[in-house]
Protein backbone atom coordinates (compact mmCIF):
# COMPACT_ATOMS: atom_id res chain seq x y z
CA UNK A 1 0.00 0.00 0.00
CA UNK A 2 1.43 3.25 -0.69
CA UNK A 3 2.04 5.95 1.81
CA UNK A 4 0.06 8.75 1.02
CA UNK A 5 2.56 11.43 2.07
CA UNK A 6 4.89 10.61 -0.84
CA UNK A 7 4.32 12.91 -3.52
CA UNK A 8 6.62 11.27 -6.56
CA UNK A 9 4.78 7.72 -5.09
CA UNK A 10 1.73 9.07 -5.35
CA UNK A 11 2.32 10.66 -9.09
CA UNK A 12 3.50 7.03 -9.86
CA UNK A 13 0.14 5.37 -8.56
CA UNK A 14 -2.05 7.89 -10.51
CA UNK A 15 -0.20 8.03 -14.17
CA UNK A 16 -0.51 4.54 -13.49
CA UNK A 17 -4.61 4.99 -13.06
CA UNK A 18 -4.47 7.38 -16.18
CA UNK A 19 -2.86 5.05 -18.34
CA UNK A 20 -6.26 3.31 -18.32
CA UNK A 21 -8.07 5.66 -20.30
CA UNK A 22 -8.83 7.40 -17.05
CA UNK A 23 -9.67 11.48 -17.49
CA UNK A 24 -6.17 13.42 -16.12
CA UNK A 25 -8.52 15.35 -13.96
CA UNK A 26 -10.69 13.18 -12.63
CA UNK A 27 -8.00 11.13 -11.21
CA UNK A 28 -5.66 13.56 -9.90
CA UNK A 29 -8.99 14.73 -8.32
CA UNK A 30 -9.43 11.68 -6.72
CA UNK A 31 -6.08 10.85 -6.19
CA UNK A 32 -5.70 14.45 -4.20
CA UNK A 33 -8.88 12.99 -1.73
CA UNK A 34 -6.54 10.27 -0.85
CA UNK A 35 -3.13 12.06 -0.37
CA UNK A 36 -2.26 13.15 2.85
CA UNK A 37 0.53 15.54 2.34
CA UNK A 38 1.14 18.96 2.90
CA UNK A 39 -0.24 21.68 0.32
CA UNK A 40 3.42 22.31 -1.10
CA UNK A 41 3.49 18.33 -1.58
CA UNK A 42 -0.07 18.42 -2.65
CA UNK A 43 1.40 21.32 -4.89
CA UNK A 44 4.53 19.12 -6.14
CA UNK A 45 2.27 16.19 -7.01
CA UNK A 46 -0.13 17.36 -9.23
CA UNK A 47 2.63 19.29 -10.96
CA UNK A 48 4.79 15.80 -11.74
CA UNK A 49 1.38 14.08 -12.86
CA UNK A 50 -0.19 16.58 -14.99
CA UNK A 51 3.37 17.58 -16.46
CA UNK A 52 4.57 14.23 -17.53
CA UNK A 53 0.56 13.66 -18.76
CA UNK A 54 1.16 16.48 -20.80
CA UNK A 55 4.87 15.85 -21.86
CA UNK A 56 3.90 12.25 -22.64
CA UNK A 57 4.75 11.83 -26.31
CA UNK A 58 8.21 13.63 -25.92
CA UNK A 59 9.21 12.04 -22.85
CA UNK A 60 8.08 8.20 -24.52
CA UNK A 61 10.13 9.14 -27.33
CA UNK A 62 13.34 10.02 -25.35
CA UNK A 63 13.11 6.99 -23.10
CA UNK A 64 12.60 4.59 -26.19
CA UNK A 65 15.76 5.80 -27.61
CA UNK A 66 17.78 4.41 -24.45
CA UNK A 67 15.74 1.11 -23.94
CA UNK A 68 16.20 -2.09 -25.63
CA UNK A 69 12.73 -3.26 -25.73
CA UNK A 70 9.36 -1.20 -26.17
CA UNK A 71 8.35 0.62 -23.28
CA UNK A 72 4.74 -0.84 -23.27
CA UNK A 73 6.58 -4.09 -22.39
CA UNK A 74 7.54 -3.00 -19.24
CA UNK A 75 6.39 -3.56 -15.90
CA UNK A 76 3.18 -0.76 -15.22
CA UNK A 77 5.24 0.95 -11.95
CA UNK A 78 8.47 1.06 -13.93
CA UNK A 79 7.07 2.50 -16.69
CA UNK A 80 5.48 5.28 -14.72
CA UNK A 81 8.76 6.09 -12.59
CA UNK A 82 10.51 6.84 -15.79
CA UNK A 83 8.01 8.97 -17.71
CA UNK A 84 7.79 10.90 -13.98
CA UNK A 85 11.05 10.92 -13.31
CA UNK A 86 12.19 12.06 -16.97
CA UNK A 87 10.09 14.90 -16.86
CA UNK A 88 10.82 16.58 -13.49
CA UNK A 89 14.95 15.93 -14.62
CA UNK A 90 14.05 17.92 -18.03
CA UNK A 91 11.05 20.38 -17.14
CA UNK A 92 10.91 20.98 -13.60
CA UNK A 93 13.63 23.53 -13.19
CA UNK A 94 13.18 22.93 -9.28
CA UNK A 95 13.96 19.46 -9.22
CA UNK A 96 17.67 19.48 -10.36
CA UNK A 97 18.64 16.43 -12.70
CA UNK A 98 20.88 14.57 -10.70
CA UNK A 99 17.84 14.62 -7.48
CA UNK A 100 15.05 13.36 -10.13
CA UNK A 101 17.12 10.38 -11.23
CA UNK A 102 18.43 9.72 -7.61
CA UNK A 103 14.15 9.69 -5.99
CA UNK A 104 13.05 8.02 -9.35
CA UNK A 105 15.76 4.94 -8.50
CA UNK A 106 14.68 5.05 -4.11
CA UNK A 107 11.46 5.20 -5.89
CA UNK A 108 11.61 1.76 -7.87
CA UNK A 109 13.29 -0.07 -4.48
CA UNK A 110 10.24 0.65 -2.53
CA UNK A 111 7.94 -0.07 -5.23
CA UNK A 112 9.34 -3.55 -4.65
CA UNK A 113 11.19 -3.26 -8.04
CA UNK A 114 14.65 -3.59 -6.91
CA UNK A 115 15.45 -5.45 -9.80
CA UNK A 116 14.51 -2.41 -12.41
CA UNK A 117 16.89 0.08 -10.38
CA UNK A 118 19.54 -0.26 -12.47
CA UNK A 119 17.56 0.36 -15.85
CA UNK A 120 16.02 3.38 -14.11
CA UNK A 121 19.17 4.45 -13.41
CA UNK A 122 20.94 4.47 -17.16
CA UNK A 123 18.17 5.66 -19.10
CA UNK A 124 16.84 8.61 -17.28
CA UNK A 125 20.78 9.80 -17.46
CA UNK A 126 21.06 9.39 -20.89
CA UNK A 127 17.31 10.63 -22.01
CA UNK A 128 17.56 13.25 -19.37
CA UNK A 129 21.00 14.82 -21.83
CA UNK A 130 19.30 14.56 -24.95
CA UNK A 131 18.61 18.18 -26.78
CA UNK A 132 15.72 18.00 -29.21
CA UNK A 133 16.76 20.59 -31.52
CA UNK A 134 19.93 18.78 -32.26
CA UNK A 135 18.13 15.51 -33.33
CA UNK A 136 17.10 14.46 -36.86
CA UNK A 137 13.43 14.02 -37.84
CA UNK A 138 12.64 12.15 -40.38
CA UNK A 139 9.36 14.34 -41.10
CA UNK A 140 8.36 18.17 -40.00
CA UNK A 141 4.91 15.77 -38.64
CA UNK A 142 7.32 13.72 -36.36
CA UNK A 143 9.61 17.18 -35.29
CA UNK A 144 6.18 18.93 -34.59
CA UNK A 145 4.70 15.41 -32.79
CA UNK A 146 8.22 15.12 -30.46
CA UNK A 147 8.51 18.76 -29.94
CA UNK A 148 5.40 19.67 -29.23
CA UNK A 149 4.13 16.29 -27.37
CA UNK A 150 1.17 15.56 -29.83
CA UNK A 151 0.03 12.55 -31.52
CA UNK A 152 1.08 12.24 -34.60
CA UNK A 153 -2.34 12.22 -35.75
CA UNK A 154 -3.20 15.41 -34.27
CA UNK A 155 0.14 17.37 -35.75
CA UNK A 156 -0.47 15.77 -38.92
CA UNK A 157 -3.92 17.49 -39.23
CA UNK A 158 -3.07 20.87 -37.40
CA UNK A 159 -0.10 21.01 -40.54
CA UNK A 160 -2.66 19.96 -43.14
CA UNK A 161 -5.63 22.68 -41.99
CA UNK A 162 -3.85 25.05 -40.05
CA UNK A 163 -0.28 25.40 -41.68
CA UNK A 164 0.43 28.81 -41.59
CA UNK A 165 -0.94 28.66 -37.24
CA UNK A 166 0.06 25.27 -36.96
CA UNK A 167 3.35 25.86 -35.09
CA UNK A 168 2.17 28.94 -33.22
CA UNK A 169 -1.00 26.78 -31.25
CA UNK A 170 1.20 23.92 -30.27
CA UNK A 171 4.17 26.04 -28.85
CA UNK A 172 1.35 27.66 -27.10
CA UNK A 173 -0.26 24.75 -25.88
CA UNK A 174 2.32 24.99 -23.28
CA UNK A 175 1.45 28.33 -21.81
CA UNK A 176 0.30 28.90 -18.24
CA UNK A 177 -3.68 29.17 -18.78
CA UNK A 178 -4.13 32.63 -16.76
CA UNK A 179 -7.27 32.26 -14.52
CA UNK A 180 -10.33 33.74 -15.64
CA UNK A 181 -13.50 34.31 -13.75
CA UNK A 182 -16.96 35.33 -15.13
CA UNK A 183 -18.28 38.06 -12.66
CA UNK A 184 -21.96 36.84 -11.33
CA UNK A 185 -24.08 39.63 -11.89
CA UNK A 186 -27.05 38.66 -10.74
CA UNK A 187 -25.47 39.57 -6.88
CA UNK A 188 -22.70 41.75 -7.53
CA UNK A 189 -20.60 43.96 -10.04
CA UNK A 190 -17.24 44.04 -11.37
CA UNK A 191 -16.02 46.76 -9.41
CA UNK A 192 -17.49 45.20 -5.97
CA UNK A 193 -15.64 42.03 -7.10
CA UNK A 194 -12.14 43.80 -7.75
CA UNK A 195 -12.77 45.28 -4.36
CA UNK A 196 -13.81 42.19 -2.49
CA UNK A 197 -10.69 40.62 -4.05
CA UNK A 198 -8.51 43.75 -3.26
CA UNK A 199 -8.97 43.78 0.75
CA UNK A 200 -8.45 39.69 0.84
CA UNK A 201 -4.92 40.88 -1.21
CA UNK A 202 -6.11 39.14 -4.20
CA UNK A 203 -4.26 40.73 -7.62
CA UNK A 204 -6.61 41.07 -10.31
CA UNK A 205 -7.23 42.77 -14.01
CA UNK A 206 -9.92 43.19 -15.83
CA UNK A 207 -10.32 40.88 -18.82
CA UNK A 208 -11.46 42.54 -22.88
CA UNK A 209 -15.23 40.80 -22.65
CA UNK A 210 -17.32 42.87 -20.55
CA UNK A 211 -17.59 41.71 -16.72
CA UNK A 212 -14.42 39.01 -17.23
CA UNK A 213 -11.76 39.53 -14.61
CA UNK A 214 -8.40 37.52 -14.36
CA UNK A 215 -7.38 36.25 -11.12
CA UNK A 216 -4.18 35.90 -9.82
CA UNK A 217 -4.57 33.26 -6.96
CA UNK A 218 -2.35 30.28 -6.17
CA UNK A 219 -4.73 28.39 -3.67
CA UNK A 220 -8.13 26.02 -4.78
CA UNK A 221 -10.22 28.90 -6.34
CA UNK A 222 -12.91 26.48 -5.73
CA UNK A 223 -12.08 27.47 -1.89
CA UNK A 224 -12.37 31.10 -1.77
CA UNK A 225 -15.24 32.82 0.22
CA UNK A 226 -16.62 34.66 -2.89
CA UNK A 227 -16.36 31.62 -4.47
CA UNK A 228 -18.50 30.22 -2.25
CA UNK A 229 -20.80 32.81 -1.96
CA UNK A 230 -21.81 32.80 -5.80
CA UNK A 231 -19.76 36.58 -6.54
CA UNK A 232 -18.36 34.68 -10.03
CA UNK A 233 -18.16 31.46 -11.44
CA UNK A 234 -15.01 30.20 -13.46
CA UNK A 235 -14.94 30.79 -17.32
CA UNK A 236 -12.28 31.70 -19.73
CA UNK A 237 -12.88 35.22 -22.09
CA UNK A 238 -13.73 32.65 -25.61
CA UNK A 239 -16.68 30.90 -23.80
CA UNK A 240 -18.25 34.04 -22.20
CA UNK A 241 -17.63 35.81 -26.07
CA UNK A 242 -19.98 33.19 -26.98
CA UNK A 243 -22.44 34.10 -24.82
CA UNK A 244 -22.35 37.55 -25.65
CA UNK A 245 -22.27 36.84 -29.44
CA UNK A 246 -25.76 35.26 -28.91
CA UNK A 247 -26.84 37.89 -27.38
CA UNK A 248 -29.66 37.00 -25.25
CA UNK A 249 -32.14 39.94 -23.47
CA UNK A 250 -34.29 40.06 -20.34
CA UNK A 251 -37.50 38.29 -21.35
CA UNK A 252 -36.25 36.37 -24.16
CA UNK A 253 -36.42 32.48 -24.49
CA UNK A 254 -33.13 30.63 -24.23
CA UNK A 255 -31.98 27.13 -24.84
CA UNK A 256 -28.25 26.16 -24.12
CA UNK A 257 -28.24 22.27 -25.96
CA UNK A 258 -25.05 21.17 -24.49
CA UNK A 259 -25.28 22.51 -20.88
CA UNK A 260 -22.78 20.99 -18.59
CA UNK A 261 -21.33 21.57 -16.67
CA UNK A 262 -23.23 24.90 -16.71
CA UNK A 263 -20.67 27.73 -16.81
CA UNK A 264 -21.91 28.97 -20.44
CA UNK A 265 -25.95 28.81 -19.44
CA UNK A 266 -25.12 30.82 -15.86
CA UNK A 267 -23.40 33.44 -18.12
CA UNK A 268 -26.29 33.49 -20.41
CA UNK A 269 -28.91 33.80 -17.07
CA UNK A 270 -26.55 37.52 -16.03
CA UNK A 271 -27.51 38.20 -20.20
CA UNK A 272 -31.13 37.42 -19.47
CA UNK A 273 -30.80 39.50 -15.78
CA UNK A 274 -32.65 36.01 -14.12
CA UNK A 275 -35.73 37.43 -16.57
CA UNK A 276 -37.41 35.24 -19.37
CA UNK A 277 -36.91 31.22 -20.03
CA UNK A 278 -33.75 29.49 -19.90
CA UNK A 279 -33.70 26.03 -20.69
CA UNK A 280 -30.35 24.18 -20.17
CA UNK A 281 -29.99 20.51 -21.49
CA UNK A 282 -27.63 17.80 -21.67
CA UNK A 283 -27.91 14.47 -22.80
CA UNK A 284 -25.29 13.01 -19.92
CA UNK A 285 -28.17 12.34 -17.13
CA UNK A 286 -25.04 12.06 -14.28
CA UNK A 287 -23.63 15.83 -15.35
CA UNK A 288 -26.98 17.67 -14.78
CA UNK A 289 -26.45 18.26 -11.26
CA UNK A 290 -23.22 20.01 -11.91
CA UNK A 291 -25.83 22.47 -13.89
CA UNK A 292 -28.66 22.58 -10.66
CA UNK A 293 -25.32 22.92 -8.32
CA UNK A 294 -23.92 26.01 -9.96
CA UNK A 295 -26.48 27.78 -10.56
CA UNK A 296 -28.36 27.10 -7.01
CA UNK A 297 -24.69 28.89 -5.34
CA UNK A 298 -24.78 31.84 -8.32
CA UNK A 299 -28.65 32.21 -7.84
CA UNK A 300 -30.06 31.65 -11.17
CA UNK A 301 -33.87 31.06 -10.90
CA UNK A 302 -34.75 31.89 -14.93
CA UNK A 303 -34.16 28.73 -15.75
CA UNK A 304 -34.75 24.72 -15.69
CA UNK A 305 -32.44 21.60 -16.39
CA UNK A 306 -33.44 18.96 -18.71
CA UNK A 307 -31.72 15.93 -19.99
CA UNK A 308 -32.18 15.97 -23.34
CA UNK A 309 -30.26 15.08 -26.56
CA UNK A 310 -29.33 17.74 -28.48
CA UNK A 311 -28.73 15.60 -31.80
CA UNK A 312 -32.53 14.21 -31.77
CA UNK A 313 -35.72 16.99 -32.07
CA UNK A 314 -37.72 17.39 -28.77
CA UNK A 315 -41.08 18.87 -29.26
CA UNK A 316 -41.39 19.08 -25.81
CA UNK A 317 -38.49 22.38 -26.10
CA UNK A 318 -39.85 25.64 -26.87
CA UNK A 319 -38.80 28.12 -29.74
CA UNK A 320 -36.66 30.25 -28.78
CA UNK A 321 -34.93 34.02 -29.20
CA UNK A 322 -31.94 32.77 -28.37
CA UNK A 323 -30.63 28.78 -29.49
CA UNK A 324 -26.62 28.29 -27.68
CA UNK A 325 -25.25 24.86 -29.27
CA UNK A 326 -21.54 24.96 -27.78
CA UNK A 327 -20.81 21.19 -29.91
CA UNK A 328 -18.84 18.04 -28.52
CA UNK A 329 -15.63 18.77 -30.45
CA UNK A 330 -11.92 17.66 -30.46
CA UNK A 331 -10.80 19.89 -28.20
CA UNK A 332 -7.26 20.99 -30.06
CA UNK A 333 -8.01 24.37 -28.72
CA UNK A 334 -7.74 23.52 -25.23
CA UNK A 335 -4.65 21.22 -25.47
CA UNK A 336 -3.05 23.29 -22.98
CA UNK A 337 -5.86 22.87 -20.04
CA UNK A 338 -6.50 18.97 -20.97
CA UNK A 339 -3.19 17.05 -21.35
CA UNK A 340 -5.22 13.94 -22.57
CA UNK A 341 -6.13 15.36 -25.78
CA UNK A 342 -2.71 15.44 -26.88
CA UNK A 343 -2.60 11.95 -26.88
CA UNK A 344 -6.02 11.70 -28.96
CA UNK A 345 -5.40 9.50 -32.27
CA UNK A 346 -8.84 11.29 -34.04
CA UNK A 347 -10.03 8.20 -34.75
CA UNK A 348 -13.45 8.69 -33.68
CA UNK A 349 -13.74 12.73 -35.78
CA UNK A 350 -15.78 11.62 -38.55
CA UNK A 351 -18.19 10.49 -36.48
CA UNK A 352 -17.88 13.53 -34.39
CA UNK A 353 -18.61 15.51 -37.50
CA UNK A 354 -21.46 13.81 -38.03
CA UNK A 355 -22.52 14.80 -34.47
CA UNK A 356 -21.83 18.15 -35.12
CA UNK A 357 -24.21 18.19 -38.28
CA UNK A 358 -26.59 16.82 -36.38
CA UNK A 359 -26.80 19.17 -33.80
CA UNK A 360 -26.96 22.60 -35.40
CA UNK A 361 -29.53 20.56 -37.67
CA UNK A 362 -31.71 19.89 -34.81
CA UNK A 363 -30.85 23.04 -32.57
CA UNK A 364 -31.94 25.49 -36.15
CA UNK A 365 -35.73 23.66 -35.48
CA UNK A 366 -36.07 25.52 -32.14
CA UNK A 367 -35.38 29.10 -33.39
CA UNK A 368 -37.93 31.69 -33.90
CA UNK A 369 -38.27 33.55 -36.71
CA UNK A 370 -35.80 36.62 -36.94
CA UNK A 371 -34.13 34.49 -33.67
CA UNK A 372 -30.51 33.84 -33.26
CA UNK A 373 -28.11 30.46 -33.17
CA UNK A 374 -24.72 30.46 -31.51
CA UNK A 375 -22.71 27.68 -33.02
CA UNK A 376 -19.36 27.12 -31.12
CA UNK A 377 -16.71 24.47 -30.25
CA UNK A 378 -12.90 24.55 -28.73
CA UNK A 379 -10.92 22.99 -31.84
CA UNK A 380 -9.24 24.75 -34.32
CA UNK A 381 -10.30 22.56 -36.65
CA UNK A 382 -11.85 23.91 -39.86
CA UNK A 383 -14.17 20.80 -40.86
CA UNK A 384 -15.26 21.10 -37.10
CA UNK A 385 -16.29 24.58 -37.47
CA UNK A 386 -16.59 26.45 -40.94
CA UNK A 387 -17.05 23.42 -42.81
CA UNK A 388 -19.90 22.63 -40.53
CA UNK A 389 -21.73 25.63 -40.58
CA UNK A 390 -20.81 26.26 -44.52
CA UNK A 391 -22.73 23.19 -45.21
CA UNK A 392 -25.90 24.09 -42.74
CA UNK A 393 -25.97 27.29 -44.26
CA UNK A 394 -25.97 25.85 -47.71
CA UNK A 395 -28.61 23.52 -47.16
CA UNK A 396 -30.47 26.13 -45.37
CA UNK A 397 -31.40 29.48 -47.18
CA UNK A 398 -33.76 30.26 -44.38
CA UNK A 399 -30.53 31.02 -42.15
CA UNK A 400 -28.16 33.55 -43.29
CA UNK A 401 -24.78 34.28 -40.93
CA UNK A 402 -24.17 37.63 -39.51
CA UNK A 403 -21.06 39.48 -37.96
CA UNK A 404 -19.46 38.20 -34.54
CA UNK A 405 -18.52 41.33 -32.35
CA UNK A 406 -15.07 40.79 -30.43
CA UNK A 407 -13.60 43.10 -28.06
CA UNK A 408 -10.50 40.36 -28.32
CA UNK A 409 -7.44 41.87 -29.90
CA UNK A 410 -5.86 38.95 -32.59
CA UNK A 411 -9.31 37.68 -33.43
CA UNK A 412 -9.77 36.05 -36.75
CA UNK A 413 -12.26 36.79 -39.14
CA UNK A 414 -12.94 34.15 -41.88
CA UNK A 415 -16.37 36.33 -43.90
CA UNK A 416 -18.57 36.40 -40.60
CA UNK A 417 -16.89 33.57 -38.80
CA UNK A 418 -14.72 33.99 -36.08
CA UNK A 419 -11.75 32.15 -34.63
CA UNK A 420 -9.45 32.52 -31.58
CA UNK A 421 -5.92 31.56 -31.99
CA UNK A 422 -4.74 31.19 -28.23
CA UNK A 423 -1.05 32.26 -29.27
CA UNK A 424 -2.97 35.46 -31.29
CA UNK A 425 -5.61 36.17 -28.48
CA UNK A 426 -4.00 34.55 -25.33
CA UNK A 427 -7.33 32.81 -24.76
CA UNK A 428 -8.48 28.98 -25.38
CA UNK A 429 -9.03 28.35 -29.30
CA UNK A 430 -12.59 28.75 -30.03
CA UNK A 431 -14.49 29.27 -32.67
CA UNK A 432 -17.85 31.19 -32.95
CA UNK A 433 -20.53 31.35 -35.90
CA UNK A 434 -23.45 33.85 -35.47
CA UNK A 435 -26.68 32.58 -37.34
CA UNK A 436 -29.67 34.75 -37.60
CA UNK A 437 -33.39 33.04 -39.04
CA UNK A 438 -34.95 35.06 -41.62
Amino acid sequence: MCPMNDPRRAAVAALMKQEHNGYANLVLRHALDDFDGTARERAFFSAVFYGTVERMVTLDWLLQKFLKKPLARLDAPVRAILRSGLYQARYLQSVPVHAAVNEAVALTRRMGKASAAGLVNAVLRRAAAVELSGERFSTETERLSITYSVSPQIAQLLLEKCPAQCEGILRASFAQPPLCVRVNTLQTSLPALEAAFAAEGVSVRRGSVPNSLYVSYQGDIAAHPLFLSGAFHVQGEASQLACAALGPKPGDTVLDLCAAPGGKSATLAQHLQNSGVLIACDAAKNRLPLVQKLWARLGVRCGEVRQNDASEFCAGLPMADAVLCDVPCSGLGVLAKKPDIRLKTLESLPELIRLQRAVLETASRYVKPGGRLVYSTCTLHPDENEGVVRAFLAAHPDFCSRPVETVLSGATKDDNFLTLYPQNTGTDGFFIALLERL
